[in-house]
């Protein structure tokens, strides 16, 4: 009675010091006097340490938790030793203490460290995306920080020289068309690179390790634990106890790694468990209830409870050997007990490598998505605004002794688009930035100005922001495959709202080249429009190329 008393008592504390931080230190000390108090009036014989054991583990500091943990195990195996009737009984003692102590922390802490995996899912997508943006934006600064900056230079140089040295401000320019060149492929090695999805992502919240590593440690510990007492406790059979009790434990720890395997495994437990059985008896009859825990943890359905009952019944009619005949209620109760410890642990194994599993396949998904985004952005975005410089630069070297006037007007104009390309580059990883579809058909009728003949561009006075987001980087694309692929003399560009779509056309009469390198760009752009839900179309007619994207908004 005075055990039980104890153990209703320190089982509380154990609850509280789970619950409550804050209390842990007082219920540490009460724990204590609730195990070590018994003892000096009774004895021995009363031993509920292993729930002070579990305790230390909760409400003693990181650094001396193992210790303290050790120290209550040992000083089990000193104080109720002599009244264990196994040889060694301390031994047997400090074991079963730590065994049983680590897998009630472990039951324990279990749900709070699976809820707290659960609860970060969502926080590790957000990591991995800030992770990824800030990589893709050094990466940026250092390819376009210190070449947009001597661009910049050499164009102001070509600009003071314009009238006094015509030949000096050509040489300055075509060096900025040169390094122009040089930031393209910087750029577009850095696209490509982002589009490289064999990278694989390493999820960095320690719990993600700590929990499969706890459940799988205190698993472990209470097989080989249980192995150990069921050799010093019995007198008989000793040898061949250990040897069974071991083959079953490592084939139950194999069992969770090697689901492929189990079912094959589980034969082999029933061969090691039931063959044995009329020879060895009650000696081997603790193996039913590993037995038994590998059934629910392997087989499904009816099945399953029909054995596990089979097993169970099996068990009752047993009784340890040198014992007093028991009630078979008592065994079908300690086995039950025995067996859904042991299958919660191994359940509590799967579901945390299951979660991992499903973060870590958050995060490659998340990762992925996000670099095949920033790979578009990169080739679509900035691929215009460079481009147009090095156009201009080409365009500035022809006009320095035939137009100085307007070569300063065309320098100008590539110096903004210089300090563009740089803010842009870095705005690039703000996935949510809204871009404003209006400026950027502005600034393409712009930019088509230079380089052709007749532009034609129409579109309503106000367009809706969320499809506009999406045809803004078409738009840039389309004008960049015009510029660079193309030899059209006309391009008409029109986007207006029709009842619940946004409707982009761009027409050029460029077709023939242009229908054979849209490439990668074109790619890029279909990808766009139908992951926003819309219709992405290319056509040759008449001699003209025509691009048709379709967003609903």
């Amino acid at each position: 009675m005075a055990a039980v008393g104890c153990g209703v008592v320190q089982a509380g504390l154990l609850v509280i010091a789970q619950c409550r931080p804050a209390a842990r230190g007082r219920v540490l000390a009460a724990q204590v006097v609730a195990t070590y108090l018994p003892i000096l009036v009774f004895g021995g014989a009363v031993n509920t340490d292993c729930l002070l054991a579990a305790t230390v583990l909760f409400a003693t500091v990181t650094r001396w938790r193992w210790a303290a943990f050790g120290l209550v195990a040992v000083g089990s195996g000193v104080v109720h030793g002599e009244w264990q009737q196994v040889w060694p009984g301390s031994l047997y003692a400090a074991l079963g203490t730590a065994a049983i102590g680590l897998v009630l922390y472990s039951l324990l802490r279990l749900p709070e460290l699976l809820d707290r995996l659960s609860a970060t899912h969502s926080e590790l997508a957000q990591v991995t995306l800030a992770q990824e943006r800030l990589q893709v934006t050094d990466q940026l600064r250092a390819a376009l920080g210190e070449e947009v900056g001597t661009v910049r230079e050499l164009l102001a140089d070509a600009r003071r020289d314009l009238t006094a040295r015509p030949e000096r401000a050509r040489d300055a320019v075509d060096r900025a068309a040169s390094a122009t060149r040089r930031i393209i492929r910087a750029v577009r090695e850095i696209a490509f690179t982002q589009r490289d999805l064999e990278v694989q992502p390493v999820d960095g919240e320690p719990i993600a390790r700590l929990v499969p590593r706890l459940t799988f440690l205190a698993i472990a510990v209470g097989l080989f634990a249980w192995t150990a007492n069921q050799t010093m406790e019995l007198s008989g059979h000793r040898l061949s106890t250990a040897i069974g009790g071991t083959l079953m434990s490592c084939l139950f720890l194999a069992q969770l790694y090697s689901a492929r395997f189990a079912v094959p495994m589980l034969a082999a437990q029933a061969a090691i468990t039931l063959i044995p059985l009329p020879w060895f008896g009650a000696y081997w009859s603790a193996w039913l209830i590993l037995l038994a825990a590998a059934v629910l943890l392997t087989l499904r359905g009816p099945w399953a409870v029909v054995a596990v009952i089979a097993l169970f019944a099996l068990r009752g009619r047993y009784t340890e050997p040198g014992t007093a005949p028991i009630d078979p209620g008592l065994w079908l109760l300690l086995a039950l007990q025995a067996t859904l410890t042991l299958f919660g642990l191994a359940r509590f194994w799967q579901l945390s490598e299951q979660l991992n599993r499903s973060r870590a396949e958050l995060v490659r998904t998340t990762l992925h998505v996000e670099r095949l985004r920033l790979a578009r952005d990169i080739h679509d975005l900035l691929g215009l605004a460079l481009s147009v410089l090095a156009l201009k630069a080409d365009l500035v070297t022809d006009l320095i002794t035939r137009d100085p006037v307007r070569a300063e007007r065309e320098i100008e104009e590539a110096l903004r688009i210089a300090a563009d390309a740089q803010s842009e580059a870095y705005a690039l990883v703000d996935h949510e930035a809204a871009r404003s579809l209006g400026r950027e058909l502005d600034s393409a009728g712009k930019a088509l100005n230079d380089a052709v003949a007749t532009v034609e561009l129409g579109y309503d006075d106000e367009l809706p922001d969320e499809a506009g987001a999406v045809l803004a980087p078409v738009v840039r694309e389309a004008v960049t495959n015009v510029l660079r692929h193309s030899a059209a003399t006309r391009v008409r560009i029109e986007c207006r709202r029709r009842k619940d779509h946004l409707h982009l056309d761009i027409r050029n009469d460029g077709a023939q080249r242009a229908s054979r390198t849209g490439g990668q760009g074109l790619d890029n752009m279909r990808a766009r429009v139908l992951g926003a839900g819309g219709s992405f179309t290319t056509a040759v007619s008449g001699g003209e190329f025509l691009l048709s994207a379709r967003v609903p908004c």
